[in-house]
């Protein structure tokens, strides 16, 4: 039986995925997603909400957890929030996102300040000032056909200066042109005194092992990695 939901939930998820590229694909997918989306995650363990709220609960103290405003970048349904929430976080937290769907089925859990519908592309800033966040988390959000790397420095404006931003992303087998793009833009970040690569740990996102061998599934695709990183320059 565990079998069969892990065969029908992977099929949903990754291979009904839309095959064409561009924001406004994801975006419809998604929306129609919200509904299946918690548990289908629950069914394939996926942990990558929780690994990066305990690694930003690592970088700061009880006190400044109380009073922290984060942004959930990509917030989805709402399992970083949650996640972040359980990991202590009590202050302000943000959810921007480009789905709808997603949004309102994050916002009916009650652990957002506020929520924004919102698709960042390098000519699509955020919608937020400078300096704006404590920290910024984001699961999953950095990827082919979703947010691509020349985002990342619109998202250090809006960090304030040396504080963290948390990523975790997973660079499966078939995009390979986005890993390099997206590792040599932290690479020029760094180089320009922009940030700081503190650490990134490979964990695994899903659990994939019994999923039906008809699928011919990579299993090498079930991990990710979290990256922790700090801004260093008031840009």
């Amino acid at each position: 039986m565990t079998q069969k939901k892990l065969d029908v939930v992977y099929k949903r998820e990754f291979i009904n995925f839309p095959k064409r590229i561009g924001p406004a694909a994801v975006r419809e997918f998604y929306n129609q997603m919200g509904i299946d989306y918690d548990n289908d995650m629950e069914i394939m363990t996926y942990i990558a909400p929780d690994v990066a709220a305990q690694k930003a609960a690592s970088l700061v103290s009880d006190k400044q957890k109380e009073n922290f405003k984060l942004l959930d970048l990509g917030a989805g349904t709402g399992l970083a929030g949650a996640a972040l929430r359980r990991a202590g976080f009590l202050g302000n937290i943000s959810a921007l996102d480009g789905s709808a769907g997603m949004l309102k089925v994050a916002m009916e859990k009650g652990i957002y300040s506020d929520s924004t519908e919102h698709i960042l592309t390098s000519s699509n800033p955020l919608p937020y000032s400078d300096h704006s966040f404590d920290m910024v988390v984001s699961v999953g959000a950095f990827g082919k056909s979703m947010m691509e790397p020349d985002c990342l420095q619109e998202v250090l404006r809006v960090l304030k200066p040396h504080s963290y931003m948390i990523i975790t992303v997973r660079m499966y087998s078939e995009v390979q042109d986005y890993k390099v793009r997206f590792y040599d833009e932290l690479d020029r970040l760094e180089a320009a005194g922009l940030m700081k690569i503190c650490s990134s740990e490979k964990f695994p996102y899903y659990k994939w092992d019994e999923i039906s061998d008809d699928f011919k599934v990579k299993l090498a695709d079930q991990y990710g990695e979290v990256l922790e990183l700090q801004k260093l320059y008031i840009n």
